[in-house]
């Protein structure tokens, strides 16, 4: 659980640090159209899914061949 708990933090870390970093290369973060909140939201149910092993992930577009 302790484990979960630091890569939480690791990714969040790696969005605001990403966010940082575009502040000081003079970008208008506010200018970004998915929150911060939010994109840390989705890449986690993303991962999870990923983890799974899930055959549909979401928000990708993904589409299915049959014949």
């Amino acid at each position: 659980m302790l484990g979960d708990l630091v890569q939480v933090l690791n990714e969040d870390l790696r969005l605001v640090l990403g966010q940082q970093e575009r502040m000081i290369n003079g970008a208008n973060v506010w200018n970004w159209p998915v929150s911060y909140d939010k994109l840390g939201i989705r890449y986690r149910l993303w991962r999870d899914a990923v983890e799974r092993g899930s055959d549909r992930l979401p928000f990708s577009n993904q589409v299915e061949s049959g014949s």
